[in-house]
């Protein structure tokens, strides 16, 4: 996949119209019988109803670490496994979430072929795509503004999310 070549189809992001990214999903095992992927992904404009299930998810992320993994052409960065290591799984819904774009859950065996069949670069583009379809400075501006509006400063909001953090452990390990 190149993002070279999605960001030439900024028309279609313009017209509304379904970007499509060749995929190839080589690794079939968790693809149920029947089911077919195809030989792309498609990313249709982000609803208002997929938007308001990602903004949670994407307030988790440090505003540097969502600043490092949006791409700027010709860059490459580094630090993208590391941020793959502290924000997989996140970045994992968020990726399904964008690409199933319906108030359905997306299905769990989309998520498992996703994980068995990409790399960290594809997940990057895909994020990166998804967060193209929401319009950029739109979801800088949205979150800038939710924060600035938020009653909890940042040391709250950290220990927020730390809190948050330890309570879903506590119930993994209670199930």
């Amino acid at each position: 996949m190149s993002i070279k070549n999605l960001f030439q189809q900024e028309s279609e992001s313009v017209t509304e119209q379904p970007v499509k990214i060749p995929f190839d999903f080589t690794n079939r095992d968790s693809i149920p019988k029947g089911k077919d992927p195809g030989d792309c992904i498609v990313i249709k404009p982000i609803t208002v109803r997929t938007w308001f299930r990602i903004r949670p998810l994407l307030l988790e992320i440090e505003k540097e670490d969502i600043d490092k993994m949006i791409v700027k052409d010709g860059e490459l960065n580094a630090d993208f496994p590391e941020l793959m290591n502290k924000y997989g799984g996140l970045l994992l819904d968020v990726v399904c979430l964008g690409i199933h774009n319906k108030p359905s859950d997306p299905p769990a065996w989309f998520k498992k072929a996703l994980i068995d069949n990409t790399t960290w670069e594809d997940i990057r583009i895909l994020f990166n795509a998804i967060i193209y379809r929401i319009g950029y400075h739109p979801f800088c501006t949205s979150i800038t503004m939710l924060r600035n509006v938020s009653p909890l400063r940042e040391t709250e909001i950290i220990a927020a999310r730390k809190n948050l953090q330890s309570w879903k452990d506590i119930t993994k390990a209670d199930s």
